[in-house]
């Protein structure tokens, strides 16, 4: 049985980051060895590409400078004109021949040489862009056998390898979401008004969590301004004792405040578990850890002293360990015993080297907030990684690439993965309590939940169901219709807003002492709701674990062909 992780950082370190990168030298290593492709050609073909990439570099480079002579010179010749033109009365008549034989000179290099030339770099430049194209397709189908090979599961499995007490499931189903509902609580209000752009679930130490990346639309405001400029002369009586007409003129602005839908995505980690089953607290982001000497530390540690002193606040005692108490700051949490069970001296240590440490993790870049059996972890360092593991992300032309690639990106998944799971594995309560019953019998559901219907309606873009009137973004809801024939037919509706331009009229007054009336134009955003089909099958009987990936590939294949749909995602195929 795997070991339990009690040191995140000193294990990701030492075991987890260097286990990790061999697996995935290993996958890549099988992946080359069963596409056959041949590097070396492969190679050749790259460096005529980049060969030839440099010579269109330099070929750009070299039209461009002699755009700009072309340009300077058009410039002389006609500014020559208009001196010609306008000036041939003030000039003497020697004067003007030099500037026609100029004249001359520069539109006979121009046609001669200038133009001649660009029109031979104009053809080196297309000649070297068709050769690249010509160059680029053949390594693409040089590379076509390795990079059909790569599918949406590869880095799961990878991590799930590398750390054994982790499980990805397939794709987020119904189970799934039941076990959060009946053992743990879970609110499906949390989805009332958000749309799931992509998850992943499954278990850690026997625990549900779900990775989850959401859109919501949250009402905003924004302001339209207006602007008239009005004239008025006044008389006034000058220096010389005499009256003058003076003019003014002042500019009159008006604004208008008008609701606007803006949309916030954000990813989080969710989490099951039963350990201190009646807390609840959120702790956000500080900074904090090892920063004694701050004044903002001392400030936080002055509030936290007074609130644990305060008689009438009975939920919550500090720790002894103050700089925990600072650093990870939950002191509106409600069990202050629940609480000091599930954060032991082990606990706080981990924390805080956790939060202190920003060169192999990410330091205190999340929120943590626990609503007694369900935990949510929000890392500032998910929300611009693109999570989806679309493996387009794989695929590249050049064999040598694709593999520094296909390392580095599935390292800086793993990392960023990982380090978002690491608060929860600070806690060993979190990794010795497990489910004490599985809910399951045989005949519980296996589908896919709505999570993954909104995931796949995401994926294949909101333009397929979104009103023809819309102008935002959409909030994709699904609604499971009808099965036939192994096929599920999910109607999607798309949640967005049209825009209709109004005009509102403000007085103001001006410095002329009247009443001015300035039109501000702005827009009304009204909802509108499009709507659209998804069809999709599940491939439920499929165990890929034994199987190489080429046979993977085949088995997908497969069902896409017998089930007449185009495309395979994490074991559902699909389209619109």
């Amino acid at each position: 049985m795997p070991q339990d992780i009690y040191d995140p950082l000193a294990e990701y370190i030492n075991i987890f980051q260097p286990r990790f990168k061999e697996v995935t030298e290993k996958t890549f290593e099988e992946l080359a060895e069963e596409a056959q492709v041949n590097v070396e050609a492969n190679r050749e073909t790259c460096r005529k590409i980049y060969e030839n990439e440099d010579k269109l570099s330099s070929v750009k480079t070299k039209g461009g400078w002699w755009k700009v002579v072309l340009i300077l010179l058009w410039i002389a010749v006609i500014g020559g004109i208009i001196v010609c033109f306008t000036m041939h009365e003030e000039l003497e008549s020697e004067t003007i021949i030099s500037i026609i034989l100029f004249i001359i000179l520069v539109v006979a290099i121009l046609f001669i040489k200038i133009h001649p030339l660009l029109k031979s770099i104009k053809k080196e430049r297309d000649q070297l862009s068709a050769t690249i194209d010509q160059l680029k397709n053949e390594a693409w189908e040089q590379m076509s056998p390795l990079n059909s090979l790569y599918d949406w599961d590869i880095f799961t499995r990878m991590m799930s390898q590398t750390v054994p007490k982790l499980e990805f499931d397939p794709y987020f189903t119904t189970q799934r979401l039941a076990d959060l509902r009946a053992t743990y609580n879970w609110d499906d209000s949390f989805n009332r008004e958000r749309s799931v752009l992509y998850s992943h679930s499954g278990l850690i130490n026997g625990n549900p969590f779900v990775i989850c990346r959401t859109r919501k639309m949250e009402k905003s405001s924004k302001t339209y301004y207006g602007y008239k400029t009005i004239h008025w002369t006044t008389t006034e009586r000058g220096a010389d004792g005499k009256n003058q007409t003076v003019h003014h003129s002042e500019t009159l602005s008006a604004s208008v405040d008008a609701f606007y839908p803006e949309y916030i995505e954000m990813t989080r980690l969710i989490y099951g578990n039963t350990a201190a089953p009646d807390l609840v607290f959120y702790r956000k982001k500080s900074n904090l850890a090892g920063r004694e000497k701050s004044l903002s530390y001392k400030w936080r540690m002055h509030s936290i002293r007074r609130k644990s002193r305060n008689l009438d606040n009975a939920d919550f005692a500090m720790l002894t360990n103050e700089e925990f108490e600072v650093a990870f700051d939950t002191s509106n949490r409600n069990n202050n015993q629940q609480f000091a069970l599930l954060f032991t001296p082990l606990a706080q240590e981990n924390m805080l080297k956790l939060l202190e440490d920003k060169e192999v993790g990410f330091g205190d870049d999340f929120d943590f907030s626990k609503k007694r059996m369900i935990n949510t972890i929000i890392p500032d360092h998910l929300q611009e990684l693109d999570l989806d593991m679309n493996p387009q992300n794989y695929r590249h032309f050049d064999f040598d690439k694709a593999k520094i690639d296909f390392h580095e990106l599935n390292a800086n998944y793993f990392r960023s993965i990982y380090f978002s799971f690491a608060p929860l594995l600070c806690v060993p309560m979190y990794q010795q309590i497990r489910p004490h019953h599985d809910i399951y019998g045989k005949d519980m559901q296996h589908e896919s939940s709505f999570w993954e219907h909104e995931a796949l309606a995401n994926f294949w873009g909101e333009g397929h169901f979104m009103h023809p009137d819309c102008v935002t973004k959409c909030v994709l809801k699904t609604e499971c219709q009808q099965t036939q024939d192994g096929k599920i037919t999910i109607k999607v509706r798309a949640h967005g807003y049209r825009s209709v331009e109004r005009v509102t009229y403000i007085d103001r007054w001006g410095g002329d002492g009247k009443l001015h009336t300035i039109p501000v134009y702005w827009d009304e955003y009204l909802p509108v709701t499009g709507c659209g089909y998804l069809y999709m099958k599940e491939d439920n009987e499929f165990e890929d674990a034994p199987i190489t990936h080429r046979q993977r590939l085949a088995h997908i294949n497969q069902v896409l062909r017998n089930s007449n749909l185009n495309l395979y995602r994490r074991h559902i195929a699909s389209t619109v």
